[in-house]
């Protein structure tokens, strides 16, 4: 074959057709080999997201105020999982009317610093100064008790409720004994300020701010000093393990546990009567002990199946619900509490 016999081949209508469709195919494999990286290098970044948020949203310059008062805002019983990922911790659960944040915390050089991980720790973000300073410069001019409340009581965090106490749940990562130690220190102008509920001559006094402990924390580090006067620090007590006796007002104030655990997975059209049979003894369990029940592990997906959760929920008489989507949950749960 010469030359110019090669060319009219490779132009031959059957021999182009044949080239055209083997560059389909190779397109179509690249095109999938594309697809498959894409998704791969997704699911990294939404795994590498709690790392990589107090580098990118959580600057070493945190905000002195929020833009917006929530003093007029109304209170939803919502907490604030992973508080401290969001661009604006506290801030953004507060202007939402959330009544619960979290944080967790590891001691470093004699500091609570809050990140998801040891190594993720960056400096200036402490629970001093993402929480505890905020706070307090928050209730500093609304502290004072307003003429419906006695005047040792001080007014909380929103004004359209001023008896409404904001949980802080802070999780214990790891040496808890030094963060014990730590957690009391760092607490103290909170408590000379009298804006820590406490737990005193067998009575529970609700202050504008509530300190609850998870994690790693043996519960011999709250019950180590039965003759103290007074408590300040609760536990988040085991919601499974209520009815053993060891949990009640004088040490715990919540009672926690995932739902997938209690309920399993919830079918597209709600709780069975059997899942909710279990919900309502686990929340009578904890009532009856004088502790508020919040479920954490909820199903966020799809949005119909969340709102009826969500309300189921309520209607049981689940006190808190955990939740990443922070002003739809507060509208929900408002509307809610307006509809009844």
């Amino acid at each position: 074959m010469n030359r110019n016999e090669g060319i009219l081949f490779f132009n031959h209508p059957i021999a182009g057709s044949r080239n055209s469709h083997l560059g389909f195919f190779v397109a179509l494999r690249l095109l999938g080999s594309a697809i498959i990286c894409i998704i791969f290098l997704s699911a990294l970044i939404i795994k590498a997201s709690p790392l990589l948020c107090p580098l990118i949203c959580g600057r070493e310059t945190l905000p002195d105020s929020p833009p917006s008062s929530p003093a007029a805002i109304l209170p939803a019983s919502c907490h604030s999982h992973n508080d401290y990922w969001r661009e604006r911790p506290l801030f953004s659960a507060l202007e939402a009317g959330c009544v619960g944040v979290e944080a967790d915390v590891w001691p470093y050089k004699d500091e609570l610093f809050v990140a998801h991980g040891l190594d993720t720790i960056v400096p200036n973000r402490t629970l001093k100064s993402m929480y505890l300073n905020p706070l307090l410069q928050q209730l500093d001019g609304t502290g004072r008790s307003p003429s419906s409340l006695p005047a040792t009581t001080p007014r909380g965090l929103y004004k359209s409720r001023p008896t409404q106490t904001l949980v802080l749940l802070v999780d214990f990562k790891s040496h808890p004994e030094k963060t014990w130690s730590l957690l009391m220190r760092e607490l103290e102008p909170l408590r000379r300020s009298m804006l820590l509920t406490s737990y005193v001559s067998n009575q529970k006094i609700i202050r504008p701010i509530t300190v609850v402990v998870t994690g790693d924390i043996p519960a011999y580090l709250l019950n180590q000093d039965e003759s103290a006067e007074s408590r300040d620090v609760f536990l988040d007590a085991p919601l499974s393990n209520v009815q053993s006796g060891l949990y009640d007002a004088a040490n715990s104030h919540w009672a926690s546990m995932s739902l997938a655990k209690l309920v399993g997975s919830v079918s597209s059209s709600g709780f069975s009567s059997l899942q909710l049979a279990k919900i309502r003894s686990q929340v009578r369990s904890a009532h009856d002990h004088g502790l508020q029940v919040r479920f954490w592990k909820l199903p966020t997906w799809p949005i119909g199946l969340r709102n009826k959760i969500w309300a189921s929920l309520r209607e049981e008489g689940v006190d808190i619900l955990n939740t990443d989507d922070l002003q739809n949950a507060a509208n929900a749960l408002r509307e809610d509490a307006t509809s009844q």
